[in-house]
């Protein structure tokens, strides 16, 4: 049997399509599709500390966002992302997540996306990461992925890097997780069925237009 795609995966837990593209590996990861290291980024380092209020323009900004999230839902997706109130600094969030052992990072991640997209709390706040216990810090590993983040083409998040270097962004990025779900799922299933339940799909590759302007976590 063939070893599962080594992939990396580059993502911020404030930038809604990191959030998809980390639904998407969680597909992947539970299916034993894929082997993903995803590697937590602050792309916005900007954000005050505490946090920021979404109000006005900034906060139409990200509600287009979720509609163009909405959009590139397939069957077997579900819609989980709620418009919060602040725009979180993720500096803290990044740091506990780097200090979490591998294996049990991708149940934190979970928790991360969730608390802030579904629940709407405050990641900047040190009590919402104590009550995830993500209390420890790893500024070394968090600098290094930041270090190989930025030496990228167009430092954008999500950003995926294939088995052989190909480095793949934003929206081509979350096409090729959807791709890889369905291609893996089909061959899994026996010949007579087309598709596995709950696998995403995905008509978009990285070349492929899209009708909307890429969102700003996508297009830094």
């Amino acid at each position: 049997m063939d070893q599962p795609p080594k992939l990396i995966v580059y993502g911020d837990f404030n930038c809604p399509f990191s959030a998809l593209a980390s639904a998407r590996v969680e597909y992947l990861e539970r299916h034993g599709f894929a082997a993903v290291d995803w590697r937590a980024v602050e792309h916005a380092p900007d954000i005050p500390s505490q946090g920021l209020d979404l109000i006005g323009d900034q906060r139409d900004e990200l509600r287009g966002e979720l509609d163009q999230i909405r959009s590139l839902l397939t069957d077997g997706e579900a819609d989980q992302l709620t418009l919060p109130a602040i725009q979180s600094n993720t500096r803290r969030a990044t740091l506990a997540y780097a200090a979490t052992p591998a294996v049990d990072r991708p149940r934190l991640r979970k928790h991360l996306f969730g608390t802030y997209w579904a629940s709407g709390a405050n990641l900047s706040d040190p009590e919402t990461l104590t009550r995830l216990g993500a209390i420890n810090e790893d500024e070394p590993t968090a600098a290094k992925w930041r270090d190989e983040w930025l030496t990228l083409p167009r430092t954008i998040v999500p950003i995926m890097v294939l088995p052989d270097g190909y480095v793949s962004r934003g929206l081509g990025a979350l096409a090729r997780l959807a791709d890889l779900a369905t291609t893996q799922a089909r061959d899994e299933m026996p010949s007579n069925a087309s598709a596995a339940a709950g696998a995403p799909t995905a008509p978009r590759t990285d070349q492929s237009p899209h009708p909307k302007t890429p969102p700003s976590c996508c297009d830094n």
